[in-house]
């Protein structure tokens, strides 16, 4: 049997029963890694059997042997510990009969230190001063160190390791970092860099499409004006509600920054799993947690999907919602969700890659789930092995352990999407016309002349509201007014009827803003004056039904010019001023050319447009 140890000096001979394999030569070794060696050396035997290699820890003390290669081998990979320095020797045997060469060795290899002395992850935010420092176990030996990648806004210093700047761009960079060691091999280490943004500011609704003046006529039936469009919320595109046994709590999701985490959540409450789940797990001033477990007698589990690729970017600041996973595994989110209570960025951002933050509590949502967290706690785990500490409703607070009971349970009742915004309308005087709500429709009703303000108002759920308003000119038909006279006979209601036997119709009455019922001829007769024709004359305001227009005429025959419209406006040549009340507009007009006719007839024209 060959001899398998050797002496400190490396002085034993081979027994000299037959000549012995040549010995191998030129052995090296290095260090591949902070835990592997290679040994290479060349092979000058032929008839060797194998190589019998030895090694011990430092550079004194006993060789230790570690096994045989078989025949022609000249490289060899050994495990070996960090910063750690050895000695290795071999030498070439042949059996059956034992015969083995002269030692070759020692060589010394010292394997790297280990060079990052913290986590492989680390978390910084958005444009904010960032600091990291990496170090070496022995940093009197260090010569340099060198980095693959940095997120934007960052630089490296090669001399120190450090890196300092201000993130410009939110997401991951992964790298890997080199440090150079005088008397070692380098050492080299994975570090990946997350960058968070803070939740976005909350916004108010904003008004995107402006509803329009409108003008009706009272009377006629209800109009419906599509009112879903008129405004967007900046902050929030899509929105749950929780309904639980202390109130309710809104999720306003992060759609554009974890938008698959959002998918996901959604597909378990569309699916109904969240019905009758429990908060299951609170920690005061941490987290609140649910959506993995029913409230029924045995706490069963609620199944779970595939699994969500992490999306960690908005930091788990008070009031977030972020996805629970398995520790070690970044990418193992399912059902489970948890309520951030206080700000754990330094924690949870750092932590298993960071956690992904996908929505956060709207409105008064977090007094709830404050309310709930404050309740006493409970260990059911004989139940169900992660109910360790579970909220219960019980008052006063139990002393000791109580039974396990799903009635006493924090549940959700009810789980459903709900729109961002919620809308109202009111009409500032509901005599002229009525505005209404119906789904998304705003129904507009008019109902009297005049004119009315209609406002819409957005309140999103965190309370905050933004109103948009439009005028609406209700005009006056002729049905319409003549339905509040108080004709004796149907017929007296007639345009061309004259139940004052004034002369005038009642079309014309209506134009002009007179009582149908009392003679008022001379009343709607112009008052001219003579020279430069001046004078005045009234005309119902919100009229629907008839034009009224005057024209001026050298002779009584004609031919006749008209001067002025009622559609044109009172911003005109030939009118002067015009004043309104609440029925009609009194319009003063006078002849704007400065030489007239020795003679000049007027009329006043009122006819159906």
């Amino acid at each position: 049997m060959r001899f398998v140890s050797l002496l400190c000096a490396l002085i034993l001979a081979a027994p000299a029963f037959a000549a012995p394999p040549a010995a191998p030569t030129n052995l090296t070794a290095v260090a591949t890694s902070a835990t592997m060696i290679r040994l290479d050396w060349v092979d000058n035997s032929s008839d060797e059997t194998g190589f019998e290699v030895y090694r011990r820890t430092g550079v004194s003390g006993t060789f230790f042997y570690l096994g045989d290669t078989s025949a022609n081998i000249i490289s060899l990979n050994l495990p070996a510990s960090q910063s750690t320095t050895y000695q290795y020797a071999i030498r070439s045997f042949r059996d059956p009969g034992g015969e083995v060469s002269d030692i070759v060795g020692p060589v010394t290899v010292t394997t790297p230190p280990p060079i990052v002395a913290s986590p492989n992850f680390i978390n910084g935010l958005l444009q904010t001063p960032f600091s990291f420092n990496i170090t070496s176990t022995f940093p009197g030996s260090v010569t340099g160190y060198t980095i693959t990648a940095l997120p934007p806004g960052l630089s490296f210093n090669s001399a120190t390791g450090a890196i300092t700047g201000t993130p410009t761009t939110v997401g991951r960079t992964d790298a890997q970092v080199t440090i150079s060691h005088s008397g070692f091999a380098d050492a080299t280490a994975n570090l990946s860099f997350e960058i968070f943004i803070n939740p976005p500011a909350l916004l108010p609704p904003a008004v995107s499409s402006p509803l329009p003046n409108l003008t009706l006529t009272a009377g006629t039936a209800a109009i419906s004006i599509p009112a879903s469009s008129a405004f967007t919320d900046p902050d929030v595109s899509s929105a749950a509600r929780l309904t639980t046994d202390l109130g309710t709590i809104d999720f306003a999701f992060y759609q554009n920054t974890a938008p698959q985490t959002v998918a996901n959540f959604l597909g378990y409450l569309n699916r109904g799993d969240f019905l009758n789940t429990m908060f299951h797990r609170s920690v005061p001033g941490f987290i609140l947690q649910g959506g993995a477990f029913r409230a029924d007698a045995t706490a069963s589990a609620v199944p779970t999907q595939p699994p969500v690729v992490n999306e960690p970017r908005i930091t788990n600041l008070a009031g977030t919602v972020a996805m629970a996973k398995l520790g070690g595994n970044p990418n193992s989110a399912t059902n489970q969700f948890f309520i951030n209570l206080a700000n754990n960025a330094a924690n949870l951002d750092a932590q298993n890659f960071g956690f992904t933050v996908f929505a956060r509590v709207a409105g008064n949502g977090m007094t709830v789930a404050q309310a709930i967290s404050e309740l006493p706690l409970q260990n059911f785990s004989t139940t169900n092995g992660a109910l360790t500490h579970t909220p219960v409703r019980i008052s006063p607070a139990p002393v000791g352990a109580v039974p396990y009971n799903p009635t006493q349970l924090v549940r959700v009742n009810a789980a459903s999407t709900v729109s961002p915004l919620s809308l109202a309308a009111t009409s500032s005087d509901t005599a002229i016309a009525t505005a209404v709500l119906v789904g998304s429709d705003l129904i507009v009703t008019p109902l009297s002349p005049g004119v009315v303000t209609i406002t819409l108002t957005a309140t999103d759920l965190d309370l905050q509201s933004t109103p948009t308003s439009f005028l609406l000119t209700v005009n006056d038909s002729y049905s319409s007014w003549a339905a509040r006279q108080a004709f004796p006979l149907p017929a007296d209601a007639l345009t061309s009827a004259d139940p004052d036997n004034d002369g005038l119709g009642n079309f014309v009455e209506y134009a002009l803003a007179s009582p149908p019922l009392t003679s008022s001829a001379a009343a709607l007769i112009p008052n001219v004056q003579q020279g430069h024709l001046a004078g005045n004359f009234k005309v119902r305001r919100f009229l629907a039904d008839a034009a009224v227009s005057f024209e001026t005429a050298t002779t009584l025959a004609g031919p006749w010019t008209t001067r002025w419209n009622l559609s044109d406006g009172y911003t005109h040549p030939w009118i002067v001023s015009h004043a309104d009340s609440s029925e009609s507009t009194q319009v003063d007009f006078r002849d704007p050319d400065p030489a007239p006719p020795s003679r000049l007839f007027l009329r006043l024209k009122v006819t159906a447009p």
